[in-house]
């Protein structure tokens, strides 16, 4: 790539689509990628990359390229659109029944075929488990999840909830294969099977994930266009060392999370060859106090 990338914070949770539309040194090539995003499979924590644990924007991004949901949120806008799905929608006036249709020709990686009793088999096993990560609290207010044939689901929400779209388009509602994933258990590792764009292998050092490298799924069937064939993701300690990463050239890209003082300097005295790009994301950031601190009592 003759024109590296840095990536201001907001692409949080989006690299998906931003993959898709970065082109390498040539069109399709690899790129690789940045980030300060740690991942660690503890005893306190083993699964990190389980949909039914996974609630951290690094581990977010991994499972966006490997676990393929229903429905996701385009880069371009934010309404969520289908993508496992052919069609998804209410189908009553409450918002309390939504229905979904998966594509025809959907399968794994490995070229099981996914059917409807795949996505209930997946959304019930993040209720099961309910991890106390916090997980299962975006799926908590569906009733009973119905299959309808080999290709409809239809889910029945105890309250009604206009936002139940935005929250089948999260990776905790990532479709699983029932050959790969316990239905009461957490998968323990690093490994992740799928339908999503890409499939995965993991190199690691110990109990830490040190390079993740992701290559084209063939069968992949969905609503995002690829445009690279191999993507490298490389964590680093801190910003400087990946900063210094991105100056000698050993990355392409580089993406959550960059220090104030790199967006400063880049922003105000660009460095040749490196190009500073803002893109939407779904993160949010909040600043919260103690009003009963002293240092605020004083209004």
């Amino acid at each position: 790539m003759n024109r590296k990338t840095l990536v201001l914070p907001a692409v949080a949770g989006l690299l998906a689509p931003l993959l898709a539309a970065c082109g390498g040194a040539e069109e399709g090539g690899a790129i690789v990628v940045g980030t300060t995003d740690q991942f660690i499979a503890t005893a306190d924590a083993p699964a990190p990359l389980d949909p039914a644990f996974a609630y951290d924007t690094g581990a977010w991004n991994i499972l966006r390229q490997t676990v393929q949901t229903l429905m996701h949120v385009p880069r371009d806008s934010g309404e969520p659109v289908p993508e496992a799905a052919q069609t998804c929608g209410f189908s009553d006036k409450a918002s309390e029944s939504y229905r979904c249709k998966l594509r025809a020709g959907l399968t794994f990686a490995d070229g099981t075929p996914i059917t409807a009793e795949d996505v209930k088999f997946s959304i019930e096993r993040v209720l099961k488990i309910k991890s106390d990560n916090g997980t299962a609290a975006l799926l908590s207010n569906i009733d009973t999840i119905e299959t309808k044939g080999t290709d409809e689901v239809v889910f029945h929400l105890k309250t009604p909830d206009a936002t139940f779209p935005y929250k089948l388009s999260t990776p905790v509602a990532g479709i699983l294969s029932k050959a790969k994933y316990e239905a009461g258990k957490l998968r323990e590792g690093f490994d992740v099977d799928g339908s999503g764009p890409y499939t995965m292998k993991v190199e690691r050092e110990g109990d830490k994930a040190t390079r993740f490298v992701f290559t084209k799924n063939p069968a992949y069937k969905g609503d995002i266009t690829l445009r690279n064939e191999k993507v490298e993701l490389r964590p680093y300690a801190d910003a400087n060392t990946m900063g210094r990463a991105l100056e000698s050239d050993d990355i392409d890209m580089m993406a959550r999370s960059l220090s104030r003082q790199q967006i400063k300097d880049l922003t105000e005295t660009p460095t040749d060859g490196i190009e500073v790009i803002e893109v939407p994301g779904l993160e949010i950031r909040y600043l919260g106090f103690n009003t009963k601190a002293p240092a605020v009592q004083e209004k």
